[in-house]
């Protein structure tokens, strides 16, 4: 799956000279949490952080088009902010494998594509919010459990995936915002949860399992949605 850090390259850096990574403890990670995380660098330069305890407060910045990995324990009400770089070949990824991923939000700034990819583990009442025109993805995978979350795709050409077997629960609410834009859902959703769409357009595409729908159509009245699926309003 796009965004996800390889577990099997995290011993590369010990075996041959790669750049170290910044000296997180008391600049990127607050004193108080130093002993949480163990943080790791890829073959890719891309950096996991490993939760080792339930952490919270956290505001993790990193002004770079790498990979950021957050993995283990429970991350609650805290902030991840990312910059991405317009025209870098690494996007900005936030890949999450937590065990519980609470009340946090996910920010993208600079003018580049960003990707968070929730590999497992539970997405709970979270936010994730892009900047303007840039082509983002976002991607919920088979073991994941998403509840009561938000997704402001901000403007550009993006695409949000629900996969087959991930679980939807409580209301989440996606804002496409200008752009053609893709959101795919499951055709057999597990969980009792709903999607709202708050702004589909018709030059935005809904696709329910193999089936695809043209937001045209869909506010025009031609297409009956799951009734999981509920718009909020047009524009």
């Amino acid at each position: 799956m796009a965004g996800a850090i390889d577990p099997s390259s995290v011993d590369f850096c010990v075996i041959n000279s790669c750049p170290q990574p910044p000296t997180w403890c008391g600049e990127i990670i607050p004193d108080g949490l130093c002993d949480h995380i163990n943080v790791i660098m890829d073959r890719d330069y891309a950096f996991e952080f490993v939760v080792l305890k339930e952490i919270s407060d956290l505001d993790l910045k990193v002004d770079s088009s790498r990979g950021i990995g957050i993995g283990g324990k429970k991350v609650a009400d805290s902030s991840v902010t990312i910059k991405s770089l317009k025209g870098d070949e690494h996007k900005a990824v936030v890949a999450t494998y937590t065990k519980k991923f609470n009340a946090n939000n996910i920010i993208f700034k600079g003018s580049g594509d960003g990707i968070v990819d929730v590999i497992t583990g539970r997405f709970n009442n979270n936010s994730i919010t892009f900047k303007k025109k840039s082509a983002d993805l976002v991607v919920f995978n088979d073991d994941a459990i998403i509840n009561t979350s938000t997704i402001n795709a901000g403007g550009g050409t993006d695409t949000i995936t629900f996969m087959e077997n991930s679980v939807i629960r409580g209301i989440n609410e996606i804002t496409l915002g200008p752009g053609k834009d893709v959101l795919e859902l499951p055709a057999n959703k597990r969980g009792k949860g709903k999607i709202i769409v708050t702004d589909l357009a018709s030059n935005d595409t809904i696709r329910i399992g193999d089936q695809s729908f043209s937001g045209g159509d869909i506010l025009k009245g031609k297409i009956n949605l799951p009734k999981y699926v509920q718009l909020k309003s047009k524009r």
